[in-house]
C-alpha cells in the first residue's frame, strides 16, 4: 500500500483534520428533520397540544422499543400509541395499543412478529380527552437476528492487512458470511447504493505521486467502475474520500481533499457527482468546508464535520444554501472535536464520534438535526488505554449502530453494533487486521 494512501485511510480513522478553516453565512440553530414540532400549532381535534415530536423506534427479537420527546403542556393528560403494517395517516378511527394513557415518553411494544415491518405514530391527549394529529411515523422490523432489519442484511467495511493492504469486505450482522470485495482495487470507506446492488469507496490511485478516485463496484467483486478521476481537475495529488451515496441513488457526496505540498489550499472540500462520473459540483466555494458528507433520509441536506480546531458539525442544502450549525465544541475540552457523522434512517437523529466528554478518546453520540437533545452512546475509555469508537453508521431500520473500536483489549478496531440507547453491544468481527469505516446495506 503506498504510502498517500495509509494517510488517507488514517484520516478516516482518526479524522486528523486540517485547522484554521473560515466557516461563513451560517446560522446558528438550524431546523429537525424530524416532522413534529411540539413549540407551535395545534391539534386537528380540539386540542391546543402539538403533536410528540422525535419519536424513534429500535427494533428487537419480537420487541419494538419506542420513545419520543415530551409535549410541554400544563393540561398534558399522557399520551397515545398507534401501530399498523401500513402506513398510517389517520388515527380517528384506530384504537391505541395501550389500555390506558400513557404518561412516560417511551413503549415496548412485544406483540409484534419477527420479519414484519411495523409503523408508529404517537398522539399527545389533554386532560379533557382532546387528542393531537399524530406524530411523525417512524417503521421497525423485528428480526431474531439480532436487530438491525433482515439477516440477509450486510454490513460493508474496511479492512486492513498488517502489510497496509486494505481491502472491502462484506459480513452479516452476526457475524456469519464474511466475504471479500475488493482485490487489486484496494479501497476504504465504503458505501452502498439506494438499492444495494453496487458499493462505492475510495480507491488507491497507484504510486507515491497518485490521486486517489472514487470507484464503484458490486458487491459480489465484479464490474469495478471509475467514478472521479482528480487528476482530471487539479494538479498534483488529490484524494476523493468519505464517499456517501444519496438516497435516490443518483448522487455520490465526497470530500476532495487536497495534498498540502501540491496545493496552496489544504481546505477540503464537498462535492457531488453521478455514479457515473458526470456532473461534478462543487456543494458550496465557501460553506462546505469538510469531511466525511451524509445525506439526511429526504436528500434535503447533507451533514459534514468542518476541519476547525476542534471539529463540529454542520448541515447544509446540497445547491449551497442555508448552511446551519449542529454541534457546539466552544466551551467543551478536546482537542478534536465532533466527526464523521451519520444520519439515521428516520431523520430525527446524527449519530458521530467525538472526544467532547473531556477526555482523549473518541465515544459515539446522537443528537437532533437543530442540535438538540444530546446524547452518549458508548464510552470507550481513555485514549492512555488506546480505546476508541470511531465511524457511525445506522442500521436500515434505526435499531442499531454499528462502528469501529479497539476496545476489549484489542491493539487495532474491530467492528461492533450497539442500541441509540447504548445497550446490547454486540462484536462482529474479530481478528488481527484493523477493520474500520463499516457501513450496512438497505433493506431490500
Amino acid at each position: 500500500m503506498q504510502a498517500t494512501f495509509r494517510l488517507v485511510r488514517a484520516f478516516i480513522i482518526f479524522s486528523l483534520l486540517a485547522t484554521g478553516a473560515l466557516i461563513v453565512g451560517c446560522d446558528s440553530g438550524g431546523s429537525s428533520m424530524d416532522g413534529g414540532d411540539n413549540s407551535n400549532g395545534s391539534g386537528g381535534n380540539g386540542t391546543t397540544l402539538s403533536a410528540p415530536s422525535g419519536l424513534s423506534g429500535s427494533a428487537g427479537d419480537g420487541t419494538v422499543d419506542l420513545g419520543w420527546d415530551a409535549v410541554n403542556a400544563e393540561d398534558l393528560g399522557g399520551y397515545n400509541v398507534y401501530r399498523s403494517t401500513s402506513s398510517i395517516s389517520d388515527i380517528s378511527e384506530r384504537s391505541p395499543l395501550n389500555e390506558s394513557l400513557l404518561s412516560g415518553t417511551s413503549y415496548t411494544d412485544d406483540g409484534v412478529e419477527n420479519g414484519t415491518t411495523y409503523y408508529y405514530v404517537v398522539s399527545a391527549v389533554d386532560t379533557s380527552g382532546n387528542e393531537s394529529d399524530p406524530s411523525s411515523e417512524v417503521t421497525a422490523s423485528p428480526s431474531g437476528s439480532g436487530g438491525g432489519g433482515s439477516a440477509d442484511n450486510l454490513i460493508a467495511f474496511s479492512s486492513e492487512d498488517t502489510g497496509g493492504d486494505a481491502e472491502i469486505y462484506t459480513v452479516r450482522p452476526d457475524g456469519s458470511n464474511l466475504r471479500q470485495v475488493t482485490n487489486s482495487a484496494t479501497g476504504i470507506s465504503p458505501t452502498w447504493s439506494a438499492d444495494g446492488s453496487r458499493i462505492a469507496f475510495t480507491a488507491d490511485g497507484g504510486g507515491d505521486d497518485a490521486n486517489d478516485p472514487i470507484a464503484t463496484i458490486r458487491p459480489d467483486g465484479s464490474d469495478l467502475s471509475p467514478v472521479t478521476d482528480p487528476a482530471d481537475v487539479e494538479d498534483g495529488r488529490i484524494a476523493d474520500v468519505a464517499p456517501e451515496w444519496s438516497p435516490s441513488g443518483d448522487r455520490i457526496a465526497f470530500s476532495r481533499d487536497p495534498d498540502t505540498t501540491a496545493r496552496d489550499t489544504t481546505e477540503p472540500r464537498i462535492y457531488t457527482v453521478d455514479p457515473d462520473g458526470s456532473d461534478l459540483r462543487q456543494v458550496a466555494e465557501d460553506k462546505a468546508i469538510g469531511f466525511n458528507p451524509t445525506w439526511s433520509p429526504d436528500g434535503s441536506r447533507i451533514a459534514f464535520s468542518t476541519p476547525a480546531d476542534p471539529s463540529v458539525i454542520f448541515t447544509i442544502r446540497p445547491d449551497g444554501s442555508d448552511l446551519r450549525q449542529v454541534t457546539d465544541r466552544s466551551d467543551i475540552d478536546g482537542s478534536s472535536g465532533d466527526l464523521a457523522p451519520a444520519w439515521s434512517p428516520g431523520g430525527s437523529r446524527i449519530a458521530f464520534q467525538s472526544d467532547r466528554d473531556g477526555g482523549s478518546s473518541f465515544d459515539i453520540y446522537t443528537v437532533d438535526p437543530d442540535g438538540s437533545d444530546l446524547k452518549q452512546v458508548t464510552t470507550a475509555g481513555d485514549r492512555n488505554d488506546r480505546v476508541d469508537d470511531i465511524s457511525p453508521a445506522w442500521s436500515p431500520d434505526g435499531s442499531r449502530i454499528v462502528f469501529g473500536s479497539n476496545r476489549d483489549g484489542s491493539a487495532v478496531p474491530d467492528i461492533y453494533t450497539i442500541r441509540p440507547d447504548g445497550s446490547e453491544l454486540e462484536r462482529i468481527t474479530n481478528n488481527d487486521r484493523l477493520d474500520f469505516g463499516p457501513a450496512w446495506s438497505p433493506s431490500q
